[in-house]
């Protein structure tokens, strides 16, 4: 029936819906008698067995096995609020991939949006591919093993820059009728789940990148111009004026934000072609295993779900499990990063540009200049948030870039790294300075005198600009100096204002 209707914790936390475990006990009550009739209908092969394999957020994933033949795996909507077109649209993505390029997917048997079907839920029975998932193995591999994985993560990248190539951006379908496959609109979590489904929004497909986030902000805001002083007076017990006055300074950072898009967005980063992205092309949706002769290849590339057509930069990432730490002990140098990993990060560039071409590795390094559409991803692509979570991204968002939102970057990865926490300080005399640096912990109580790292961080960034080239340890140290006579003023004069930075002892 083809119904139309550390690196472990890196690894664990990309981890996608359909194939993590859930936090929750809570299963899918399936009749796995009815399962298997529907998989021996199907297949027209007896299955003997079924087995819950993950039990993720939005998807259960089991394994339906049969007296002869391979197996297949039946992958089980848990979420009823999904719209008809995802399942459409994945299903279509899959079959567009299998016959226009060599990436491995796997093939569709039969699916079902609906609840009309003997399991009452809605599901895809698919092909298993062999193979293990990438982050399981990854670990074990060795460096040559790892760069040859990488090397063919870019073989995958070029098929779909070169032979899924669009003129819109979208969702993918396919015509029942014709069997022709064309763009539609995008199916994205932020257009339809907790409420926003009732909203009317445009949904594609677009003709520029600039024009999907536009489109996501707008719908936030019109959500919020309907709920957020609601959630502000029951959650956080605001007066209705508050509240109202809030929701009102928000829309409008909203307004400038969607005004300031066409500075972010320029037509080095948004142009065509179009190319299909796979919606989380991470290490558990990629499965490998040993050759004959013991060379390790990807098999097959899994859970096409969300998947849209985008831009070059969509394209260009580095995988996450090799990106730059963000980890503050490595930024702040008080532990290398990992050697290799800068090493794999330099291979998978030079193959990027080697096969992808100049433009890739153009993308590679603006990426890492400009994290302006990182952050209105986060904002608008990646997660639902709260009123209150939006509006401190926001704040947080112009505190780093201004109202102007041009690019601020630093080549110093401390000061890029704090820059929207970074407040005026007023540091010591060169000659304290240098007494305290001379003195290293002799005169300071560190267990009570003790400085956010932000406070650190606004320290050091003052040190640079007056021309001092000291260290993150050597700022700290003229910090705690600050902390400590902060402390005993504010002892011994009660009244004394604080000062302009938060100078509490918690953390990032």
């Amino acid at each position: 029936m083809n119904n139309k209707n550390n690196k472990s914790k890196i690894f664990s936390s990309s981890s996608s819906s359909s194939s993590s475990t859930s936090s929750s006990d809570d299963t899918l009550d399936v009749d796995t008698n009815a399962l298997q009739q529907l998989a021996s209908s199907c297949l027209n092969r007896n299955c003997v067995c079924t087995r819950r394999l993950t039990n993720g957020c939005y998807n259960e994933i089991h394994l339906l096995q049969f007296d002869s033949g391979p197996d297949c795996i039946a992958r089980l909507s848990r979420d009823l609020t999904h719209p008809v077109e995802k399942f459409e649209s994945e299903v279509a993505t899959m079959k567009y991939i299998a016959q226009n390029t060599n990436i491995k997917v796997p093939k569709v048997y039969d699916w079902d949006c609906t609840v009309n079907n003997p399991i009452k839920t809605p599901y895809i029975l698919m092909e298993r591919l062999p193979g293990q998932h990438l982050y399981r193995v990854w670990d074990k591999l060795t460096f040559e093993e790892k760069k040859c994985i990488l090397s063919q993560m870019v073989d995958i990248l070029l098929e779909l820059w070169t032979k899924c190539q669009f003129e819109e951006i979208g969702c993918l379908y396919m015509d029942s009728v014709t069997s022709t496959f064309q763009i539609g609109p995008i199916i994205d979590l932020m257009f339809y789940i907790e409420g926003r489904n009732s909203i009317p929004s445009f949904t594609g497909p677009f003709r520029r990148l600039q024009e999907l986030v536009y489109a996501l902000i707008q719908k936030e805001k019109f959500f919020f111009e309907i709920h957020g002083a609601q959630e502000l007076m029951e959650k956080w017990k605001l007066d209705h004026i508050k509240a109202t006055s809030e929701v009102a300074n928000t829309i409008k950072k909203l307004d400038l934000l969607q005004s300031k898009l066409s500075k972010i967005f320029d037509e080095s980063i948004d142009q065509k072609p179009f190319v299909l992205i796979h919606g989380d092309f991470d290490a558990q949706n990629i499965l490998v295993e040993h050759s004959v002769n013991n060379e390790i290849k990807i098999v097959g590339i899994i859970d096409w779900e969300f998947s849209r057509t985008g831009t070059l930069w969509n394209l260009c990432k580095y995988p996450i499990w090799i990106q730059k730490s963000v980890d503050i002990d490595v930024i702040v140098g008080n532990q290398p990063e990992s050697c290799e990993n800068q090493k794999l990060r330099d291979f998978f560039y030079n193959e990027m540009v080697t096969k992808l071409g100049d433009i890739s590795g153009q993308m590679l390094k603006i990426k890492d200049q400009d994290l302006r559409i990182i952050k209105l991803e986060d904002m608008f692509t990646y997660m639902i948030h709260t009123f209150t979570t939006l509006q401190g991204l926001l704040l947080t968002f112009f505190n780093r870039y201004g109202l102007e939102v041009d690019n601020i970057h630093f080549d110093d990865p401390i000061i890029d790294f704090f820059w929207e926490n970074i407040t005026k300080v007023q540091i010591p005399s060169k000659e304290t300075i240098m007494y305290l640096l001379s003195k290293d912990g002799l005169c300071l109580d560190r267990k009570k005198h003790v400085p956010c790292l932000y406070m650190i961080a606004s320290v050091y960034y003052e040190l640079k600009s007056n021309g001092y080239n000291f260290s993150w340890k050597q700022a700290s140290t003229i910090a705690f100096h600050m902390q400590e006579s902060k402390d005993k003023e504010s002892s011994n004069n009660p009244t004394v204002s604080d000062a302009n930075i938060s100078l509490s002892d918690s953390g990032v």
